[in-house]
């Protein structure tokens, strides 16, 4: 066997898988090896190198690459992350907080559906508009905000009303009574545009309720949310229309009690004050959402104002209402099938509905009593004008007032003491000029009183002329 010169391994049968030139302990090669130069180490200890394992600076460098590569991978997913991921989480998490915390008052249609609706414009859905259950309360700023818009002044050739968008086509509802005249009827927008009013779309005569097509863009025409949940009592309200025309009025105030006539249609009395030019605007609750129209109040008594709930309006969107002006068989509905009453607002206005309030001027076979009327309006302008008699009045103010006249032009004399002529003269001018100044205002008052009258007369008879037999 060969042994090495240099370490003096003597070579194994198992060492033949190493070159048999090479020494497999010290890995010299024998035929270049040289002895030490020193004679004395006939095997030098010489140093063995270190070994490195031929694959260690490759498998570094795959470390070095490996880590490089998730690195990369870390900040890729970073990126996407804040880009795409993170942005959804923040819009799903806000329109979380919309629908709980600050809603959008977004339309939500009613979901009973009526397929059979006979309704003769198709653009009103046949559901209705409710509000989300879990809504909450808002400011009256914010109330104020997102339901202005939608908030119109209704013009017709007798007066001043008020109604609001239902849907984007540009319908309104509003009171029967306000639209009495519908001939060239117009809406005033919040923007201060000006549209016709194209036609009647339905009528409730009991709930004295109207749906308008109007020609407003839709753009101008943001619709309401409205709710037929029927409030508490003591829940506080608020209503936006134009009382005596000052547009866009806001008042507020609680829910008094909810009342229904004998054609259970239901009424909320509210605090909330309302005014003529009021009526067909919307009432609102603290989440935004209309529950009624205003309609009516009582002069007699103090706060006492009345709204429509809004029920009555879903219904007659969805054709179910029973007294809408469309019966089952798409025929119109004679108003002589209810009752006629009428009340005169503050301004001199009289409003026939077909709900009990101010005096019945129908007869039983649905014609009207015309003496009934006027002597209902005599009540109102406070008797028969041509009662009033100028000269009489002028007269009796002279006489109860001629000694306190006397002394304010002699305040040193008593009516006993003798005049001169000029000073006869000078009183008696006097007490002419204070009987011309009553005599003219008994004449104004006969004259208006007058004037009134005829118009109330002059009202009457053209709603009876332009009811539909």
């Amino acid at each position: 066997m060969t042994q090495c010169p240099h370490c003096g391994y003597e070579r194994k049968k198992g060492d033949e898988i190493i070159s048999a030139e090479e020494c497999p302990r010290c890995g010299i090669i024998y035929n270049k090896w040289k002895p030490s130069e020193d004679p004395e180490n006939k095997v030098l200890n010489k140093k063995t190198p270190e070994t490195v394992l031929p694959d260690q600076s490759f498998t570094n460098k795959k470390n070095i690459e490996r880590k490089l590569i998730f690195a990369l991978g870390i900040f890729v997913l970073i990126v996407l992350a804040n880009s795409l991921i993170i942005p959804q989480i923040i819009k799903y998490f806000k329109q979380t907080k919309n629908e709980t915390g600050n809603p959008q008052l977004t339309p939500v249609y009613y979901e009973k559906e009526n397929k059979q609706s006979n309704l003769p414009n198709s653009d009103i859905p046949a559901g209705t508009q409710v509000s989300l259950p879990q809504r909450a309360e808002l400011s009256l700023a914010e109330i104020v905000k997102k339901n202005s818009q939608s908030v119109v002044v209704v013009k017709t050739s007798t007066g001043v009303g008020s109604g609001f968008f239902i849907n984007t086509h540009g319908h309104i509802v509003t009171n029967k009574h306000v639209l009495a005249d519908a001939g060239n009827a117009q809406i005033k927008t919040a923007n201060g545009n000006i549209y016709k009013i194209k036609s009647i779309v339905a009528e409730d005569y009991d709930g004295d309720l109207v749906i308008a097509a109007s020609a407003a863009p839709e753009s101008e025409s943001p619709p309401v949310i409205l709710s037929v949940n029927i409030p508490e009592v003591g829940e506080k309200v608020a209503v936006i229309g134009n009382p005596l025309g000052l547009e866009q009025t806001v008042s507020d105030g609680i829910v008094s009690a909810i009342r229904s006539n004998q054609k259970a249609i239901k009424f909320i009395q509210i605090t909330a004050p309302i005014s003529p030019g009021n009526s067909g605007g919307p009432l609102l609750n603290m989440r935004g959402e209309v529950i009624g129209v205003a309609t009516f109040q009582y002069r007699q008594g103090q706060n006492l104002n009345f709204c429509i709930a809004v029920e009555r309006v879903t219904g007659l969107q969805s054709g179910t209402t029973s007294s809408a002006g469309q019966s089952s068989d798409g025929s119109f509905k004679s108003p002589h099938q209810s009752d006629v009453y009428c009340y005169a607002d503050s301004q001199g206005k009289v409003n026939f509905v077909d709900w009990q309030t101010g005096i019945l001027v129908s007869r039983p076979d649905g014609s009207l009593d015309r003496a009934k009327f006027e002597k209902y309006a005599l009540d109102q302008i406070g008797g028969n004008p041509y009662n009033i008699n100028p000269e009489k009045e002028g007269q009796s103010a002279l006489e109860y007032n001629r000694e306190v006249l006397f002394k304010s032009i002699f305040p040193g004399k008593s009516m006993s003491d003798s005049l001169t002529s000029a000073e006869k003269e000078v009183l008696e001018r006097r007490y002419n000029r204070y009987y011309v100044e009553h005599y003219n205002k008994a004449m104004s008052r006969r004259d208006e009183a007058i004037r009134k009258y005829n118009s109330m007369i002059w009202q009457f008879d053209r709603y009876n002329q332009s009811r539909r037999y």
